[in-house]
């Protein structure tokens, strides 16, 4: 790996396991955090009322975060390395990168996409997603799959 990959593999890594985090710190925080992060209103109706959906939702995604952070972190060499994880890296790196280049088009006619938290969270996705991308050239010089 080149020590110019590994800083951004890391910040993928990070900004997974801190969007992990904040999932599972949602759950207790309850309905005004579920707000503040941007779900949708029938989560955070769910939140209000009490009902599973708002937590099960919260939980898989950030079970789907961790995956991630897990990833990156296997493929700095850090953590026991997952299944298919060349496979799983490249999958993150298009979805991430696919999220953070579809904002522009979208927010030109999804008034509702024009704001901080959108603009902020593209940014970081797109980052994650670059250190992803990296992690695949990486385990493919050290012959990982």
């Amino acid at each position: 790996m080149t020590t110019s990959s590994r800083p951004w593999i890391q910040l993928a890594a990070a900004i997974a396991a801190v969007g992990a985090l904040i999932h599972l710190a949602a759950i207790p925080a309850g309905p005004a955090w579920y707000a503040y992060f941007g779900a949708p209103p029938g989560v955070v109706d769910s939140a209000r009322a009490g009902t599973w959906p708002a937590p099960a939702g919260a939980f898989v995604i950030a079970l789907l975060m961790a995956t991630c952070a897990w990833y990156a972190c296997a493929a700095l060499g850090a953590v026991r390395r997952p299944p298919l994880l060349r496979t799983g890296l490249a999958v993150m790196a298009a979805i991430c990168l696919v999220r953070a280049l579809l904002l522009p088009p979208l927010a030109m006619t999804h008034s509702e996409l024009r704001n901080t938290f959108e603009v902020v969270a593209a940014l970081l996705w797109g980052l994650a997603g670059i250190g992803f991308a990296l992690g695949v050239k990486a385990t493919a010089r050290r012959g990982l799959y």
